[in-house]
């Protein structure tokens, strides 16, 4: 008969890939995925991606990637990669943002696309485009809210071990819009998300499209060896009023005079 991998076990093993990756996403939540930490064990022997896979099939959140070894180019070109990837004026005056990342400038780049707006003939009325926006990071996408909002205690939760409560910032500007309507698709996603569901919540704003995608909770990252990473699904994300399990249900369809 198997005997059950303790923390000592576990702790005392920390050289062998395998017990290292169990220790990592520990016993307890292996149950989750169906598996258990003495069946790895004996199905990988000493072979950590064996083990990371296992768990992959056992929860199809979590995911196995890739890591190239850096690459400063490649790293200095994703950092210069723009977060507004258009700013236009609509033929009866409404003004269109496309935005898709939540880069370190966004708040700025936002900032400069509305002022852009306000020398033209713009009526106020702003589209802002999410719907090839697959998240990125949530305190980057916390900020931009706070343009929109101003500052909101504990407006989002992460549902955990241990619940958080989330805050929108208070912004050194406010963007000024007669009306706000966000629109979003089956490709907008997890902080995207998110950020359609505050803006809705608190902005006064319209969800025009279709369902997004539906990824309302955080990946952690577990190294398994090198080259290799396991996204595990960790802390889900709620914002009070609003269902994101299942994709953010929009209020209608897409408005006229937009492209699909």
């Amino acid at each position: 008969m198997a005997m059950a991998l303790g923390s000592a076990a576990l702790a005392a093993g920390a050289a062998d890939p395998v017990l290292r990756v169990i220790a990592a996403v520990g016993p307890e939540r292996l149950g989750a995925f169906g598996l258990s930490a003495e069946g790895l064990r004996q199905d990988c022997d000493r072979d950590a991606l064996c083990a990371a896979r296992s768990i992959v099939a056992g929860d199809a959140r979590a995911r196995l990637a890739q890591t190239p070894p850096p690459d400063t180019d490649r790293i200095r070109w994703a950092r210069s990669l723009p977060s507004v990837a258009e700013v236009a004026l609509l033929g009866d005056g409404r003004g269109l943002i496309r935005l898709e990342r939540f880069g370190r400038k966004a708040g700025r780049e936002l900032r400069a696309g509305l002022e852009g707006l306000a020398e033209t003939r713009w009526d106020g009325r702003l589209l802002l485009d999410l719907r090839r926006h697959r998240g990125g990071d949530l305190g980057r996408m916390l900020r931009v809210a706070g343009h929109f909002t101003g500052a909101v205690p504990a407006a989002l939760r992460l549902q955990g071990e241990a619940p958080q409560p989330l805050d929108i910032p208070e912004r050194s500007w406010r963007a000024e819009v007669t009306a706000l309507t966000l629109l979003v698709g089956p490709e907008t996603a997890s902080s995207a998300e998110i950020l359609a569901a505050l803006l809705r919540r608190h902005a006064g704003a319209r969800v025009l499209g279709a369902r997004t995608a539906g990824k309302d909770y955080l990946h952690r990252i577990v190294p398994i060896v090198q080259g290799w990473q396991l996204y595990l699904p960790a802390e889900t994300v709620a914002v009070p009023g609003e269902t994101l399990a299942g994709g953010l249900l929009p209020d209608g369809p897409l408005p006229p005079g937009v492209a699909p």
